[in-house]
C-alpha cells in the first residue's frame, strides 16, 4: 500500500522547525557550560616534557679531573628528571659572566640512565671567556639556563656497524665517555673500540673509570696514545693509518671527536684506506678560524623595530660582537651547523667559514654569525 504525503506538509513541517531553531539555539546558550575549558594535546605535553625551551639548573658538583679540566655536574630546579637523551648529545650553555650572557654548547658527559643529574666536562682553552670562566671561578649552588639537548653524533643500530671504533682527541672523549657510560649502563647495545689520543699522560680524562670500565664491561676497550711524552707503556705520536688498519676494515663504524687539525688528519687517512663516508661520524666541532687582522669595523643590526650599532673586529665572529652588546641571536651549535643565528647580509663584506652553511643560504646573502668575521662594516638582519 503507497501512502502518498503532499509536498506542502513538508515543507510546512520544515519551516516550522527553521522557526523554533532560534528559540532552542537561545536555550541550549543558556544551560551550557560556561567555565573556561583548557585541554592540552597529550602529544604536546609530551614534546613539553622531551623538547623543553629552556631548563633552569644549578650547579651541585664541580670535579677537578686534569689541572685544566672540570666536570660540571647540573640539576633542575625544579626537581623534574631532564629530557631523555642519547649518548653523544649535547646541551647549550646560557652562561651570564660579568653581566653579558654567553651561550655556548658542550656535549653530555654523562650516562642517559640517570636523568636526575646531567654533566659536562669542559677543557680551559686560551681566550676562552666561557671555558675558562667555568674552570676557573664557577662555584657551586650556581644557578644557571641548559637548552637541549641536540645532536646527531649517536649510535644508531639501523644505520652504524654494531663495532664503533672511535677516534679521540684531547676533551673530544666526552661525548664518547658518554657512550663508554651508556654501553657500561646497558642503555646502548653496541661494541666500542676507543683510540684515544693526548698529549701527556696526565692530560688523560677519565682514566681511571675507563679503565674500570674495560675490565668490568667487554664491550668497551681502550687505547692512549701520547703524542707530546715517550712512553713504555703507551704508543707515542699520533693516531696512525696503521693503528686504524689493526682493526678490520669493513666491520667498524669510525666516530670522530677532536680539534680541527685532528678531523683533517683522519680524513686523509680515511682517504686512504678507502673507507666510505657512509660508516664515518663526525662530531659537529670545530674551533672558529680567526679573522685576519685586529680592525674594528661597525656592525649595524636590524631588528622588528630599531636599528643598533654596535662593534666588531676582524678576528672575532660576528656572534661575538652580537654577545658583548648584550644583543640575544638565537644560537645553539655555534659551528654554523644548526642554523638558528642565520641573518641577512644587508650590507658589507665578511669572511664566513662555509663548512656546514647550506648553498641556499650562500645563493641568497644569509650568514651564520658564529663562523662570519667582518671585513668591513657590516649591517645585518636578524631572522627570527
Amino acid at each position: 500500500m503507497k501512502v502518498k504525503i503532499k509536498i506542502s506538509n513538508i515543507k510546512a513541517i520544515d519551516m516550522l522547525k527553521f522557526k523554533k531553531l532560534g528559540e532552542e539555539r537561545e536555550k541550549a546558550i543558556e544551560t551550557s557550560y560556561t567555565d573556561k575549558v583548557v585541554y592540552s594535546y597529550p602529544i604536546n605535553e609530551l614534546a613539553k616534557v622531551l623538547h623543553p625551551k629552556s631548563m633552569k639548573v644549578m650547579v651541585t658538583n664541580i670535579i677537578k679531573e686534569t689541572n685544566d679540566t672540570k666536570t660540571i655536574v647540573f640539576k633542575r630546579l625544579n626537581n623534574e628528571p631532564f629530557p631523555p637523551f642519547r649518548a653523544g648529545q649535547y646541551v647549550v650553555l646560557d652562561a651570564k659572566i660579568k653581566g653579558v650572557s654567553y651561550k655556548r654548547s658542550y656535549s653530555i658527559s654523562s650516562s642517559p640512565k640517570n636523568l636526575d643529574q646531567i654533566s659536562i666536562t669542559v677543557r680551559a682553552v686560551r681566550d676562552g671567556i666561557v671555558s675558562n670562566y667555568l674552570v676557573k671561578e664557577l662555584t657551586l649552588n650556581t644557578d644557571m639556563v641548559l637548552e637541549g639537548p641536540f645532536g646527531t653524533f649517536t649510535y644508531n643500530s639501523l644505520r652504524d656497524k654494531k663495532q664503533i671504533l672511535a677516534l679521540v682527541g684531547g676533551s673530544g672523549i666526552t661525548p664518547i665517555m658518554s657512550l663508554a657510560r651508556a654501553i657500561y649502563d646497558k642503555v646502548e647495545n653496541c661494541d666500542l673500540t676507543i683510540l684515544y689520543g693526548e698529549k701527556t699522560y696526565a692530560d688523560i680524562l677519565f682514566k681511571d673509570e675507563l679503565d674500570k670500565i674495560c675490565r668490568e664491561c667487554e664491550n668497551v676497550r681502550v687505547k692512549y696514545i701520547l703524542s707530546d711524552e715517550k712512553s713504555s707503556i703507551y704508543d707515542t705520536g699520533y693516531i696512525s693509518k696503521e693503528q686504524i688498519s689493526e682493526y678490520e676494515l669493513g666491520s667498524y663504524s669510525y666516530f670522530v671527536c677532536g680539534p680541527v687539525h685532528f678531523y683533517h688528519h683522519l680524513d686523509k687517512i680515511f682517504q686512504e684506506l678507502d673507507i666510505p663516508n657512509k660508516y664515518i661520524r663526525h662530531d659537529i666541532y670545530k674551533e672558529c678560524e680567526v679573522g685576519l687582522h685586529h680592525n674594528k669595523y661597525t656592525l649595524t643590526v636590524l631588528t622588528d623595530n630599531k636599528e643598533i650599532d654596535i662593534p666588531c673586529y676582524e678576528d672575532e665572529p660576528i656572534l661575538k660582537a652580537l654577545e658583548n652588546a648584550s644583543i640575544k641571536a638565537p644560537s645553539k651549535c655555534l659551528v654554523g651547523v644548526c642554523g638558528f643565528c642565520r641573518s641577512k647580509l644587508i650590507k658589507g663584506k665578511v669572511k664566513t667559514d662555509y663548512t656546514y652553511v647550506r648553498g641556499s643560504d650562500i645563493n641568497n646573502d644569509y650568514l651564520h654569525p658564529c663562523v662570519s668575521y667582518p671585513l668591513s662594516d657590516v649591517t645585518i638582519k636578524l631572522c627570527k
